[in-house]
C-alpha cells in the first residue's frame, strides 16, 4: 500500500478544540500534521465534506512550553471509528498570516513572499 500524500506527516500531540454546531465546541487532539492537512481525534463523528472553525494549540518550536492558539477553518475529508473515539482527515485553511512561519517550521504550509 502506498501512500499518495504530497507532504510529509509528523506526528504531534497538540490540543485542539472543533466547533460543531453554534454553541457546541468539542475538545480534540491533533495526531499528525503536514502542509495539506492534520488528522485531528475527537468524541464525535464530524461530518465528511463539512468546513468546521476550530482552534489548535501548536507549540513554538524552540520552547514547547509556550503554545500558540491557531483558528482556522477545516474540512473533513473522512471520518472513522477508532476505538471509543474518532479520528478524521481534515484539511485546513483560513489560517491567520502571522501564524505561517510557525506552521511552517513544524513543514506545514510554507511562509508565502510577497510580489
Amino acid at each position: 500500500m502506498s501512500d499518495s500524500r504530497t507532504s510529509p506527516r509528523s506526528n504531534v500531540n497538540w490540543r485542539a478544540a472543533v466547533l460543531v454546531a453554534a454553541g457546541q465546541i468539542v475538545p480534540a487532539k491533533v495526531l499528525n500534521f503536514s502542509g495539506n492537512g492534520i488528522q485531528l481525534q475527537c468524541g464525535v463523528a464530524l461530518k465528511e465534506k463539512q468546513t468546521y472553525q476550530m482552534m489548535m494549540e501548536v507549540p513554538q518550536q524552540r520552547d514547547a512550553s509556550q503554545r500558540v492558539q491557531v483558528v482556522c477553518k477545516a474540512t473533513c475529508l473522512y471520518t472513522i471509528l477508532s476505538g471509543s473515539e474518532y479520528r478524521a482527515g481534515m484539511k485546513y485553511f483560513d489560517v491567520p498570516p502571522q501564524h505561517d512561519a510557525l506552521l511552517s517550521s513544524w513543514g506545514g504550509r510554507p511562509v508565502a513572499v510577497p510580489d
